[in-house]
């Protein structure tokens, strides 16, 4: 299940750490209320959905849309003005800082056999304070986006945008 893939992204695979998290971590809280409102969108629950993403935004200024597609291994540190757009996709482990926009720009591209318009990111990917992620682009596997960055093209796989 996602959400162990999640706290264990938090903990390392230390008990203790894990036990922390899951009390004390306004961060992964938020990521179970996406999970919550990501499971009811799923199971067609659209009213609920959007409760959780409500509670989301009211209670910890995060904005990741029910209907985004977030991979387990999903981490925010210092989730605060941080906005996930609803067609974003992620494949894998994913970091994401404080102020981070990942969404559209209205232009839109193929990827595998879907159309898509908003940001796909591949495995380990860490994307730092302030960057915004706009339009149909891919973020490769193992990249580190710096902070302040604006990226609206394609970041190959293993590089580091600087």
């Amino acid at each position: 299940m996602k959400i162990w893939k999640d706290l264990q992204e938090y903990s390392g695979g230390s008990l203790k750490r894990a036990i922390v998290t899951l009390l004390t971590n306004p961060c992964f809280h938020s990521i179970v209320l996406y999970r919550l409102a990501h499971f009811f969108y799923n199971i067609r629950l659209a009213i609920l959905a959007k409760v959780f993403w409500y509670l989301n935004r009211v209670i910890f200024n995060v904005d990741i849309d029910y209907r985004a597609d977030i991979a387990g291994g999903f981490k925010l540190v210092h989730g605060l003005g941080t906005v996930i757009g609803k067609d974003v996709k992620s494949l894998g482990r994913m970091t994401i800082y404080q102020g981070v926009t990942l969404g559209g720009s209205g232009k839109t591209r193929i990827y595998g056999d879907k159309e898509f318009f908003q940001p796909v990111i591949e495995d380990n990917v860490i994307i730092y304070t302030d960057a915004k992620v706009f339009g149909a682009v891919i973020i490769g596997a193992n990249n580190h986006i710096k902070a302040g960055s604006i990226i609206s093209e394609d970041v190959l796989p293993r590089g580091t945008y600087r």
